[in-house]
């Protein structure tokens, strides 16, 4: 333990459970990641990244004022409230859950199941079926234990999510919740306070980094996983490989914010499936001494000429593990950088625009990321999309989006032989009742970075939030 901090304190100075295997000892570097099967196999997380918009999932506050909860409605029960309004398919169980909400205890439960199946192309086509049951329980601290402004957050995740259609030949994931295998793991612990009023946050534990770093709020309803965060970010300690950290975030003046954050880095270099494990790993050199350190900051605008909630930020990581290159060379740590904006073109004119929590309207989002490319075999990455919902009269809950994808690739020969991958993806999210939503999906791979014909590949995915 020791050790592992003298590292960290080195680091900053130079820069003013057990889990199984699979990677190479801590004194042995690995091969570049040079095709999407390796990328599965040494980091997971690379395979999928599954945004934060699963029901209890909110990501980390962006503005300097933690947003109040929506104002609750007529209770969700028989007798009460028709079962097709209802926001959560298991309703307020007969009172149980809302006098549970009132002493401070928020469950939330979402299945996520999906079908796809690669139309043409790719390397011979193929079919899988995959679900994901999240369950997690957020207890505030003020009201249960009157710690102002801190909360506990638990999440637990079990699914089948197996590779099976990944036979689309393409470098980036058609699915974000697709991994090669299946998981059953708590996925997430941490705990969470303000400080110094609204200027400081500080979130401790098990958490999934993507809830607070390179996520982009208006792109949560695509399943292609770069829209989840830039393929650029070689080691990022998200879905299904949440890792042990610390995060730091500072609000200095209304609208910018800056964090930083340090994370067990063992997934990476190390194999360890950090995902199934607690601290243990964080705080002892056992099984790795990696680290995978990221910041970004940002800064967000009520109103920005004709668009409003706008929001612009830039990040940087670096993982501290030894690398081999492509070229047969040693790299101690990489590292690389990214890039995102939002915002909102368009609002239906009953919409109340300073409501956080009625995203409707026309949302347009970029994003880009870059690595260093003699390890990564992600050069770069170009995305952009846009989204809409509230368009359609009475289909107020329904939304549809498109979102591009450029990969360019390592020019290394060593790594992948395509130059770039494009990725077209369309959705169509059709909301049955509030809890119950239907998403038709359809995208297409442009010169697959894996090789194979252009590939069409279509999913249909159910969200049922309980």
């Amino acid at each position: 333990m020791c050790r592992r901090f003298a590292s960290i304190a080195s680091f900053v100075i130079a820069s003013a459970g057990a889990g199984a295997p699979i990677g190479q000892d801590d004194d042995t570097a690995i091969a570049g990641v040079g095709d999407a099967a390796d990328a599965a196999e040494l980091i997971p997380s690379v395979s999928a990244g599954l945004p934060p918009i699963l029901p209890g999932q909110e990501p980390g506050a962006r503005e300097s004022v933690a947003q109040a909860k929506p104002a609750q409605s007529a209770r969700e029960w028989f007798g009460i409230t028709p079962w097709t309004a209802w926001t959560r398919a298991s309703g307020d169980w007969s009172g149980a859950r809302t006098d549970l909400e009132a002493a401070g205890i928020d469950f939330n439960g979402s299945l996520v199941t999906e079908w796809s199946d690669v139309f043409s192309g790719g390397d011979g086509g193929g079919s899988a079926f995959r679900h994901l049951l999240d369950l997690n329980l957020t207890f505030d601290l003020e009201t249960i234990a009157a710690i102002e402004r801190a909360s506990v957050f638990v999440d637990f995740q079990t699914g089948d999510t197996g590779v099976g259609a990944m036979l689309h030949g393409g470098y980036q994931a058609y699915s974000n919740i697709a991994i090669d295998g299946s998981i059953t793991q708590l996925s997430q612990l941490w705990y969470e306070q303000w400080f110094a009023g609204d200027l400081l946050r500080i979130k401790v534990g098990k958490v999934d980094a993507n809830a607070e770093f390179a996520y982009i709020a208006s792109a949560g309803g695509f399943i292609n996983a770069s829209a989840g965060f830039t393929p650029a970010i070689l080691a990022f300690p998200t879905y299904p490989n949440p890792a042990f950290g610390v995060n730091v975030f500072l609000y200095p003046c209304e609208g910018a914010y800056v964090g930083a954050a340090l994370y067990d880095g063992a997934a990476t270099v190390d194999g360890v499936r950090t995902g199934a494990l607690g601290p243990g790993g964080f705080l002892s050199d056992d099984q790795s001494d990696d680290w995978f350190i990221i910041g970004e900051a940002g800064y967000t605008l009520a109103t920005l000429g004709a668009l409003d909630s706008a929001r612009v930020a830039v990040g940087g990581w670096w993982h501290t593990g030894d690398f081999t290159t492509f070229g047969g060379g040693s790299e101690a740590g990489t590292g690389g950088l990214y890039a995102l904006a939002e915002a909102r073109a368009w609002r239906p004119e009953a919409l109340d625009a300073a409501d956080p929590h009625d995203a409707r309207g026309l949302w347009l989002f970029l994003q880009y990321g870059c690595a260093d490319d003699s390890v990564s075999a992600v050069r770069q990455q170009l995305g952009l999309g846009a989204s809409l919902s509230g368009a359609i009269a009475g289909r107020d809950d329904d939304a549809l989006g498109a979102y591009l994808s450029l990969v360019d690739f390592s020019d290394d020969p060593a790594a992948i032989s395509a130059d770039s991958e494009w990725s077209l993806e369309l959705f169509y999210d059709i909301a049955c009742t509030p809890s119950v939503h239907v998403k038709p999906d359809l995208q297409w791979f442009v010169n697959p970075g894996n090789g194979g014909d252009d590939a069409i590949v279509g999913s249909l995915r159910v969200t049922i939030a309980f």
